[in-house]
């Protein structure tokens, strides 16, 4: 590894920024039926930023694995799977947990991408894979994680848990193992997945976004028949991927008329991991009483926000105006916003809260529609 090593010359600055904005940006286009990562493109990228060329990886691989039992099998001498552990080894050297977790992360995001495909070489039929993925066994592992990306963001947890102290420790045949298990791991699951999916496109199986009866009346589909996926999916993009919808910010800060400071505060706070259930309980309650996908989607839907905001007294001990505003305090408890807020008029402080209330619910509405 040193050998390589002292050849390499990293760009540290450019490559986390690359590795951290092409790890969120696939885990969200992983959210969209039959994609998969263009691992060529990212690879010269990333090989750019580290100044280090094919043959000098090729000639690592014949080092390092010489007297491990894999020697010579073709999953171990991958190239790009080698590559990506040598920039995870280069930044837990650097005791850089961060970049080396997002680098775990897109390491299984190519993993998948490959077994994609290998299985779907010919076509992939969005209908029939969102149907798949709504139709899978209970205890399948992209049911119970919710989401494609939620799983590959499972395993890379399980195999930073099981792998780091082997390669900080160099040691090759555990390296070995974990080559072979993180492909096992995703194999598993995406195998089963596949095999459904075939099965479903030979009976014609399929859903589209909308569907209408014969008689013109909406049949919701089936996301919204279970609106806390959609809630999960939302939270999970906002909180845990760090995904920012400017577009959503624009409007919602257009609806309200509040400070750019203040909302460029709420909406970089919203992305802690530690407020997903608060974000993901909040548009639950925002889903809870709609009926199809126009009532999120149609001219409308902004009107139904205002009357949920519009609250003034309810019996309820738990509804959509309280829980923005808890959730509110707890974004701005540790920033500037807390002192200044407190000062605000209450008109002012209520446009706050609208905003936060319009942004969550455009941000679902653009995930959706």
């Amino acid at each position: 590894m040193q050998i390589i090593l002292n050849n390499a010359i990293f760009n540290d600055i450019k490559l986390k920024r690359y590795i951290s904005k092409l790890t969120v940006e696939e885990l969200n286009k992983l959210t969209q039926p039959c994609y998969h990562s263009n691992w060529q493109k990212h690879y010269h990228e990333l090989k750019n930023f580290a100044n280090i060329e094919d043959k000098d990886i090729k000639n690592f691989i014949k080092r390092f694995y010489v007297n491990t039992k894999a020697k010579d099998s073709l999953l171990q001498s991958d190239v790009g799977s080698n590559f990506l552990i040598i920039l995870m080894y280069h930044f837990l050297q650097e005791k850089d947990q961060m970049t080396y977790s997002t680098l775990m992360i897109y390491y299984m995001i190519r993993q998948y991408s490959n077994l994609f495909s290998r299985y779907f070489k010919k076509y992939c039929k969005e209908e029939v894979f969102s149907y798949t993925l709504n139709h899978l066994n209970p205890t399948h592992l992209y049911i119970r994680e919710k989401t494609i990306p939620n799983t590959l963001f499972y395993l890379a947890k399980e195999m930073r848990n099981r792998y780091t102290k082997y390669l900080l420790e160099l040691n090759a045949e555990k390296i070995s193992s974990f080559i072979y298990e993180s492909r096992s791991r995703i194999s598993q699951s995406f195998r089963s997945f596949a095999d459904e999916y075939f099965k479903n496109n030979e009976k014609g199986l399929g859903i589209s976004s909308q569907k209408e009866t014969e008689s013109g009346e909406d049949i919701q589909p089936n996301e919204l028949e279970k609106g806390n996926r959609i809630a999960e999916l939302a939270s999970n993009k906002i909180t845990i991927y760090k995904e920012t919808d400017y577009k959503a910010i624009e409007q919602a800060r257009n609806l309200t008329r509040i400070n750019s400071s203040y909302a460029s505060i709420i909406v970089k706070e919203l992305q802690k991991s530690e407020l997903n259930s608060d974000v993901k309980f909040i548009i639950e309650l925002y889903l809870k009483d709609i009926k199809s996908v126009n009532e999120i989607c149609g001219k409308d839907s902004l009107s139904y926000i205002k009357k949920l905001m519009s609250i003034k007294r309810t019996t309820k001990e738990v509804y959509f105006k309280q829980k923005i505003s808890d959730l509110l305090q707890k974004i701005i408890k540790e920033t500037s916003l807390k002192s200044k807020y407190q000062k605000l008029t209450p008109q002012t402080q209520f446009q706050i809260n609208s905003f936060l209330a319009y942004y969550l619910a455009i941000y679902t509405k653009n995930l959706v529609c």
